[in-house]
């Protein structure tokens, strides 16, 4: 029996009819409306000439997708309050060209407890995303202090987010908080030579302040070794002879720079020293998804290092596209 309705479209009991759907484990519940085809173009890839990027500062490690065609890799990734076996989230992957992304450590004295930033570009059925965001009890409407927009946050997901026809912002925090997914500062800057660097790969990150950063944890880790890295950064390439296109292979490029090209050769050298005593076994496969520090320092000895200036190469074997996800997983999810 139908319900009666007056000429608002309101219910008999003062209500409007809506859908009540259930936090499902992807996130963006709008995109079980996603039409089956683009209707635009995709929007352009972060520009060569890009000079920063619109995450805010303070980050641990900021990240370039190329989602299309990372595809395998995305879809063996583990997000928060996301399935990502789920249809719907292949439907967000198939409608996003690229992302940028930044994990942050929770802060002392900030009780939201931001850890994950990304703001994602591609072709979004934003009009019906709103729509299906306002009938779910499980979504609250909130207000940006940054721009005056609404968003959505889920405290059970610990999620927020916003959706334009172009652009999705989102964020995730520690404690269920709202955060703002909207950001209007200056952004962070891309360091020098990053852009170049990220040429042709699926996926690339850097790394903010990495001696501190990796050092810590190595110590951590009790792991005599210091790297005195002023830039880290990280290629996730696509690897040559792969067995087929249905199975894609990847190779992981690490590029390290130090004040000098004598410090560059010490270091080789001390890498190489470690090689040699270090088993591998001791420290596990770096897609095995084990500690940090142990990820890490598996990456830095999976093959010899070789010194060019200041800088210092690492290129590790060809890696499947799921054990690249659980190396992702070990920097930033």
């Amino acid at each position: 029996m139908k319900t009666a309705q007056n000429k608002t479209g309101e219910t008999a009991g003062g209500r409007r009819p809506c859908l009540r759907s259930p936090l499902v484990p992807v996130i963006f519940l709008f995109f079980l409306l996603l039409p089956s085809c683009r209707t635009a173009p995709p929007v352009s890839p972060m520009p060569r000439e890009a000079v920063s990027i619109p995450l805010e500062p303070g980050g641990i490690i900021y990240m370039f997708i190329d989602v299309q065609h990372a595809r395998p890799i995305m879809d063996s990734l583990s997000f928060r309050g996301m399935d990502t076996e789920d249809r719907n989230f292949r439907r967000i992957l198939d409608s996003t060209s690229y992302a940028l992304a930044a994990v942050y450590e929770a802060r002392e004295g900030e009780p939201a407890g931001t850890r994950f930033r990304l703001v994602a570009h591609g072709v979004y059925p934003s009009g019906r995303a709103r729509m299906a965001m306002r009938c779910s009890r499980h979504w609250r409407g909130q207000r940006s202090g940054a721009t005056g927009d609404r968003y959505w946050h889920s405290p059970a997901a610990m999620l927020s987010m916003s959706i334009t026809r172009n652009e999705a912002f989102l964020t995730t925090s520690l404690y269920g908080a709202s955060v703002d997914p909207f950001y209007v500062g200056p952004g962070t800057n891309i360091p020098e030579g990053f852009n170049e660097f990220r040429r042709g790969a699926v996926v690339s990150l850097w790394l903010e302040n990495p001696a501190a950063f990796i050092n810590q944890r190595l110590m951590e880790m009790h792991i005599p070794l210091e790297i005195p890295a002023e830039q880290f950064f990280a290629n996730v390439l696509p690897a040559p002879n792969a067995p087929s296109p249905s199975e894609p292979l990847y190779e992981v490029y690490l590029r390290i720079q130090v004040a000098s090209p004598l410090q560059a050769m010490g270091l080789a050298f001390a890498l190489s020293a470690a090689r040699m005593f270090v088993s591998p076994a001791a420290l596990g496969d770096p897609a095995d998804g084990g500690n940090f520090a142990a990820t890490l320092m598996s990456l830095l000895l999976a093959n010899p290092a070789a010194a060019d200036g200041r800088h210092l190469g690492i290129r590790t074997d060809p890696m499947t596209a799921g054990e690249i996800s659980l190396l992702l997983g070990q920097f930033a999810f």
